[in-house]
């Protein structure tokens, strides 16, 4: 992902939150809501097997989550066992996967935001932002960020896989909206701090890429 790329997203999803907080996230919520109903089966059974996995992996063994002492063995074999400069996505995703969920549930605390069941349920006036009470969770997506920091770095890593690599995220994502369970800014807003982390964390190998690629065209 270059500089370029992570800016021109920021700069379309930042205007895109915010007219969707204000103006769109509720009529798009009450259609998504009236129209399909039919599909809430498929999108329940999928999150909850995926939140399955998901838990599986965050067992704690040793003090720390099975998926983290994975990528961590993994990076530090391959990078300094094996010498592979590669196995940086490894660090790359776990930081990723780590940080995207901390500051979702930051943001969550921080934020406030009603759910759109409670829309559903009464209909309240406002953005549902600094709310108090119940269900008051839905900015931005946990779930969204879960899975996309999955996926995301490994779809910029192998950008030929992108596609099937994004396949589930994307359908986390939108399940959350069929599900009633977020607004379309929720979802997004978490895409963007998925796209964030990727790209702040993807920065960790390029000063010794150049450097290695300077050496590398030296003729000394």
């Amino acid at each position: 992902m270059t500089l370029r790329q992570f800016l021109v997203f920021t700069a379309v999803t930042l205007p895109a939150c915010a007219l969707l907080i204000l103006f769109f996230d509720h009529p798009l919520a009450a259609f998504i809501h009236a129209s399909s109903a039919g599909a809430v089966p498929f999108f329940a059974a999928l999150t909850t097997g995926a939140d399955a996995v998901h838990e599986a992996l965050m067992s704690h063994v040793a003090g720390l989550p099975i998926i983290f002492l994975a990528l961590g063995l993994a990076f530090a074999v391959g990078r300094y066992g094996l010498k592979r400069r590669g196995a940086t996505l490894f660090l790359v995703l776990l930081l990723t996967h780590e940080f995207s969920m901390v500051l979702a549930r930051a943001l969550k605390g921080s934020v406030q935001r009603l759910r759109p069941e409670v829309q559903f349920a009464k209909a309240y006036v406002g953005t549902g932002l600094w709310s108090p009470g119940p269900h008051n969770d839905s900015f931005p997506s946990y779930h969204t960020a879960v899975y996309f920091s999955l996926f995301l770095p490994l779809a910029v890593a192998f950008p030929r896989w992108r596609v099937p690599l994004l396949v589930l995220p994307g359908l986390i994502g939108l399940g959350r909206l069929v599900l009633g369970a977020h607004y379309l800014s929720d979802v997004w807003a978490s895409l963007w701090l998925v796209v964030t982390c990727t790209f702040l964390f993807g920065l960790l190998d390029k000063p010794r890429e150049g450097l290695e690629t300077q050496h590398v065209a030296s003729p000394h």
